[in-house]
């Protein structure tokens, strides 16, 4: 008797398991497009754009339409405890688009050090245009 009390418990018990159970969803079949491909060449002016990253002690600075000039010169002026600190280089034109990750900070024998404080964080590019144009534009990062 006491058999048939366990075996019939251990059946109900599985009925209400399985007729209580959620049913599952399956992901969406996936549908691959063609791309098409362009030979085309645009002529994109030339522009910059400038993020700093989650922590603040990256500036990254994006270059494109590099082609149009002759070369561009940057610099990132920032005030850290109240002193000017400051990075600078140029970016060629034989690239098209190039990225810089600026450091506000300093490094020395692999150990980098970010700066403390920072304020008043300047971005200058000065790039002279295929016709011999100089430009100068002046950016003031908000930090």
């Amino acid at each position: 008797m006491k058999k048939r009390n366990y075996l019939l418990i251990l059946i109900l018990a599985t009925a209400l398991l399985f007729s209580t159970a959620t049913p599952t969803l399956a992901a969406k079949k996936r549908v691959w497009s063609k791309t098409t491909a362009t030979s085309a060449v645009r002529s994109s002016q030339f522009s910059v754009s400038a993020k700093l990253t989650g922590w603040k002690q990256y500036l990254n600075v994006s270059f494109k339409g590099l082609t149009n000039t002759k070369g561009v010169n940057y610099e990132l002026i920032y005030s850290s405890n109240g002193i000017d600190q400051g990075a600078g280089g140029r970016v060629e034109s034989s690239e098209n688009s190039v990225t810089k990750s600026l450091f506000l900070g300093t490094c020395s024998y692999r150990v980098c050090t970010a700066h403390k404080n920072v304020s008043d964080v300047r971005f200058t590019v000065t790039y002279q245009t295929t016709s011999g144009q100089s430009v100068t534009k002046k950016y003031k990062v908000k930090y």
